[in-house]
């Protein structure tokens, strides 16, 4: 149950586009290209977001992606957002840093000001969570302490209304302050990042923040530093020959991405390009809603590749202790909205690739989900591995030992197989691995994930009608 390298997923093979993307910027940013394909749907979700809607019933989302990337200091995450953040400014998206700051530095304030007559007039100044915008926060840990101070936990109220979908009521930050009531509508797209800090998983189990947010963690481990390490020093004075798009080339396929949107969404709404920039942000939320339905368009293997991804997402946490598995499970329902999201966005580089007209039907098929759900689904597997605090790299004798008690425990239910010429004491494979789920309370994912950790302790041998596996101790481990 590896999970896939970044070449092998589907939309990175059938997409020439993500393809010269990631090969820019693995240049960059050395192993980290699975946050490098999320941040070409990131940059393409702040590119349309004034066009698209996808009607949920009688709700929607936006095209957004918000990201919490959760992965250990000195490993590529600063240099690759400098790499996403300059794309975007290439591309026209304004971009924040965003590190502390006021109430009124984020939603904003009225000001008196002097009217030069000896009177004085409001003025009302945007905040940083106003409007379209990149905003990279770079030092999310502050986000993930286990008491944070007054001022970061109303941040972290800010950061939760904004990602509500745009349009809706719930995405209207208001502040009362003494000239008056500050109301901001936000349209900004998260990029934040921290290393795992002490308390970190018990922090993402009970914060709301997390439930919004497509979380990213990976494991960082000495081996991967020293190869990182390794690369960087290969290319001193010893650049790499291979051709790749220049940073100014990627960001056109935004340029035109947003383009080629605006003009379907005003031709279906039958409006100038004149009269849209003439609107007000509420008046071209109305055009974007009213037109959501017409947009795109599900093919017939739509849903039904969508209800498989329901169970597969939910096939991951079967087995799981219940307290732990009730609060994996409500990741669930953002995990889906994810992949509808990364649906979408796909079927927008179809749409470009092949280059249909702004009049032809734009539709999202199952192949879009099912080439979302190879990405979220690695997400989310390892999210679970993570919060079932998976074996640990070097775990002392003891904890070995208490390891093995607990596979031999499930074995030993089992063990009842004598093979000819091979002796007795077998048991089927598969079934150990689902007695050992049983009795400890793991997911199927952390299951065969511990496996690998005793996996050498045990001999295999294959038997049988389906060529099925067996196994048992060998003579030092039972």
């Amino acid at each position: 149950m590896e999970q896939r390298q970044w070449n092998q997923y589907s939309v990175v093979k059938e997409f020439p586009v993500m393809k010269d993307y990631l090969d820019r910027f693995r240049r960059t940013s050395y192993y980290n290209e699975v946050p490098g394909l999320i941040s070409f749907f990131y940059l393409q979700g702040q590119a349309t977001v004034d066009e698209i809607r996808i009607p949920v019933d009688e709700s929607a989302l936006d095209p957004r992606i918000h990201v919490f990337w959760i992965q250990a200091t000195r490993s590529g995450k600063t240099i690759a957002w400098e790499f996403t953040g300059e794309v975007a400014k290439l591309a026209g998206l304004e971009t924040e840093m965003f590190t502390s700051g006021t109430d009124s530095a984020l939603i904003g304030s009225i000001d008196s000001v002097s009217d030069g007559d000896g009177g004085y007039i409001t003025v009302e100044n945007p905040g940083l969570l106003a409007g379209k915008k990149c905003l990279n926060f770079d030092e999310g840990s502050i986000l993930l302490q286990p008491n944070p101070k007054q001022f970061f936990s109303e941040v972290i109220l800010y950061l939760q209304q904004a990602m509500n979908t745009v349009g809706s009521h719930s995405n209207t930050l208001t502040k009362h302050m003494k000239n008056g009531k500050v109301e901001t509508e936000s349209r900004v797209s998260f990029w934040i990042t921290s290393f795992p800090p002490a308390g970190v998983k018990d922090y993402v189990l009970t914060k709301g923040l997390f439930q919004r947010v497509l979380i990213l963690y990976r494991p960082w481990s000495e081996g991967m530093r020293q190869k990182v390490s390794e690369d960087r020093m290969s290319r001193v004075f010893n650049r790499s020959k291979e051709k790749v798009k220049s940073l100014e080339d990627i960001a056109q396929h935004f340029v035109h991405l947003k383009e080629r949107v605006r003009m379907r969404l005003l031709m279906k709404a039958n409006i100038t390009h004149e009269a849209w920039e003439n609107m007000s942000p509420k008046e071209k939320e109305e055009v974007a809603r009213a037109m959501m339905d017409e947009m795109f368009v599900p093919d017939a293997s739509f849903h039904p590749q969508l209800m498989s991804a329901v169970d597969n997402y939910y096939t991951l946490v079967r087995g799981m202790e219940k307290h732990l598995s009730e609060v994996v499970c409500s990741f669930i329902p953002n995990v889906l909205s994810y992949t509808v999201l990364f649906a979408t966005h796909i079927a927008m580089m179809r749409v470009m690739r092949d280059g249909v007209g702004i009049e032809e039907d734009w539709s999202v098929t199952g192949n879009d989900v099912e080439m979302a759900e190879e990405v979220i689904y690695d997400i989310y597997e390892q999210l679970v591995l993570w919060l079932e605090a998976e074996v640990e790299v070097g775990a002392n004798a003891t904890a070995q030992a208490t390891i093995m008690k607990g596979w031999m425990s499930a074995y030993k239910v089992c063990a009842d197989i004598d093979i000819e010429g091979k002796g007795e004491g077998w048991s089927l494979k598969s079934e150990v691995l689902k007695r050992y789920q049983s009795q400890q309370g793991r997911s199927q994912t952390a299951t065969y994930h511990r496996f690998k950790a005793v996996k050498d302790k045990f001999e295999y041998h294959t038997f049988g009608t389906g060529n099925a596996k067996y196994m048992r101790p060998k003579g030092d481990s039972q």
